[in-house]
Order: structure tokens, then sequence, then C-alpha cells
């Protein structure tokens, strides 16, 4: 099978500084591979690549259910866009405060020339839990979990096979992490999604991962498994210093 997205020797580099070091991994349909590690460890910097935000160097290769992204533009980018969508870490600063919420939810479907009226803000506000009579707020009148919903609903628009999660619930008070866990977890099977999902929280990819992927400083994925083997037996040097991994654990 296919996997939804098949990133091979990605090489991302700033200047004289390779921040991600031909890194590959795999995410299926339905699939959650978490991508762990440090601090400047490059997670971000893939993630971005992966989206097309970020240009690889040559002999990288980034490929969404068999199609090749890298080095694609114009209409053809354009056109294959719509199937893999982001969800940043801030709540408030991935959405225009400026713009009523129904109106910043639906922005993707006018860019794109779909319907994007006030009945279709209105069910994807309902799919992700958030009342459709806050569609004429702005994001400063709600909460930041609130704020969070309408950024999913905003990535879910375009009817995506796949989200690229940076950190979505690490900026949220944790009284409204959970509620956002679990709706993107009840999204994904109710929609067969695929997530690439960034986190620096050890617990909250235990519970939320199919599989992990761990990125060393330097941009080098050193380990990728089962995400219960991973925290049962790591077998990389780095990945047991990184879960504080002892014998001894259960």
């Amino acid at each position: 099978m296919t996997p939804l997205l098949d990133v091979t020797d990605l090489l991302v580099r700033h200047g004289d500084r390779t921040v991600v070091d031909r890194v590959s991994f795999q995410v299926d349909e339905g699939e959650t591979l978490a991508l762990i590690g440090e601090s400047g460890a490059g997670k971000s910097s893939t993630a971005l690549a992966v989206l097309g935000l970020v240009g690889p160097e040559p002999g990288s290769s980034v490929r969404f259910a068999g199609q090749e992204l890298t080095g694609l533009k114009g209409r053809r980018l354009r056109a294959l866009r719509p199937r893999f969508q982001p969800v940043f870490q801030d709540p408030y600063g991935s959405l225009d405060p400026r713009a009523p919420i129904g109106r910043t939810i639906t922005e993707p479907l006018r860019v794109h020339g779909r319907p994007a009226g006030a009945a279709r803000a209105a069910e994807l506000m309902e799919l992700v839990g958030l009342d459709p009579a806050y569609a004429d707020r702005l994001p400063h009148e709600l909460s930041g979990g609130q704020c969070q919903r309408a950024g999913i609903a905003r990535a879910l628009a375009l009817d995506p096979r796949l989200l690229v999660l940076d950190e979505p619930v690490s900026a949220l008070d944790p009284s409204v992490r959970s509620g956002v866990v679990n709706l993107l977890t009840g999204l994904q099977k109710r929609l067969g999604l695929g997530y690439l999902f960034i986190s620096h929280d050890l617990d909250l990819v235990h519970h939320v991962a199919h599989r992990v992927a761990v990125m060393a400083p330097g941009g080098r994925l050193v380990e990728t498994a089962p995400t219960h083997e991973l925290f049962a037996s790591p077998r990389d040097p780095y990945t047991k210093q990184l879960l504080g991994w002892a014998p001894s654990r259960p």
C-alpha cells in the first residue's frame, strides 16, 4: 500500500547549518507518527519542509499519496495543497485577529474557489465542537482552546487527508488540553486522517501516537518504532537519554 506521506533523505539547511540531516519516514492513512526530540533538533523544520514552506536541498524527496512534491510549483502544487494542512502551536497567532472566526475558518475555501458560506462555517465549527454562534466573534473573544478548535476547523475545511500538527496543545491551559487531544483522536477515527504529530510531551505522545520517530540534535533521525516498543525498550542511546529510560522501567 502506498504511504500517505513518504519522506526520503530530507535535507534542510539554513545557510551553512544543516537543520534536517537526511531524514526518512512514512505516515499511513489513519496513523499518527509522532516526531520527538529536544528543542532545536529540527522537528519544526521537518514539518515546514513537508508542507512546502521551506525548500529542501536537492536529493530530498517528499511524496504525498505517491505524488512527488519536491520541486512542484504552480497549478500542480496548488491542486495538492488542500490534501495536507497544518495546525500550529499558537492558537491566537495562527488566526487573523481582525477577522471573525467563521470567516477565518472558511478562508481556504474561498482561496480555492469553493463554496464558503455561513452554512459551511457552521458545519465545520460543529465538527470540532465549537458553537456556531461564535462565528461572528473575533479571536480575542474566545479562549485558547476555542481558538485552537477554530484552527483545526480551518485545517479541515478543504477535506485534507493529512494534518501536520506542530505542538498543537502545548500552548493551551492544562485544563483544556485533554479536550483538544480527544477531539483530534476522534476526528482521526471518523475521517481516517493521517497525523504527523510534533511534540515534546512524552506522556502525550505515549497516549496518541501509533509510532514514534526520534530526532537528535543536528537533525538526525536516530530511531523509529511502534510507540509501545520504543517506550518499553529503546535501542538508541540518545532515545534512552531522552526518555530517561532505565532497564528497570516497566
